[in-house]
């Protein structure tokens, strides 16, 4: 066993391609400048309808939910 420090692993998900990865402001504009917020059709979204960064309102608990990294996250709107 070796005291040096080894890089990290990444999980698996969006961050291991690419366009996943951002170095500058300008990177991360262009990922997510197409992105649309779409409606979801249940309320909570289930996991296995929210795609990798994309974002979905949820109008009836009126939260915003993404996926990151497989799990699923939402922030409140007030």
């Amino acid at each position: 066993m070796s005291v040096l420090p080894q890089p990290t692993v990444s999980k698996s998900g969006g961050f291991q391609t690419e366009s996943g990865i951002f170095t500058n402001f300008n990177d991360l504009y262009r990922f997510f400048q197409p992105k649309r917020i779409k409606t979801s059709l249940s309320s909570p979204p289930l996991a296995k309808d929210v795609g990798e960064c994309e974002l979905v309102l949820d109008k009836t608990a009126l939260r915003i939910y993404t996926k990151v990294d497989g799990s699923l996250r939402y922030w409140s709107l007030t």
